[in-house]
């Protein structure tokens, strides 16, 4: 014979558990698909210049080797071609999740009509709003981030 106790249990059988379940099927359903918005312009200027700096690190190499061979010719060519890239960066695709204070995006993206130099063509981005300030972004998210944003 055992002396210990058991804690209480909760056992949820029959028509009752089948209620439970579909319920938290119908909620889950529901999030995934109520959450999925457009984005906002200011917000896809916003991801469209992280990836722009992000691409413009790969000129920097060149701009760099234009600079020590003093080439001004070359020089006004780089520093162009790193002007133009925010406007090189087009979005197939950009979709917003979440809202309140945890908001993700999803961006399929092309650079001048190709893939993306480096990086993936469909990246997530998270932002955080912050009261006065909006939107600010805080890190490149997961896939599963932007597709259960309820679960933050």
């Amino acid at each position: 014979m055992t002396h210990y106790l058991k804690g209480p249990a909760l056992v949820v059988k029959g028509k009752p558990a089948l209620v439970i379940i579909v319920l938290t099927a119908l909620f889950f359903g529901w999030r995934l698909l109520v959450t999925n918005d457009t984005v906002a312009p200011e917000l896809e200027e916003e991801v469209r210049g992280i990836l722009a700096m992000e691409y413009a690190r790969s000129l920097l190499g060149d701009l760099k080797a234009g600079v020590a061979a003093k080439d001004e010719e070359r020089l006004i060519k780089d520093v162009e071609r790193l002007k133009t890239y925010t406007r090189k960066i087009t979005f197939t695709s950009l979709k917003s999740r979440g809202g309140g204070a945890n908001l993700y995006v999803r961006a399929e993206i092309l650079v001048d009509g190709k893939a993306p130099p480096a990086g993936k063509a469909v990246r997530y981005f998270h932002f955080h709003n912050f009261p006065g300030a909006g939107y600010v972004y805080q890190e490149e998210a997961w896939a599963l981030d932007y597709y259960l944003p309820f679960m933050n």
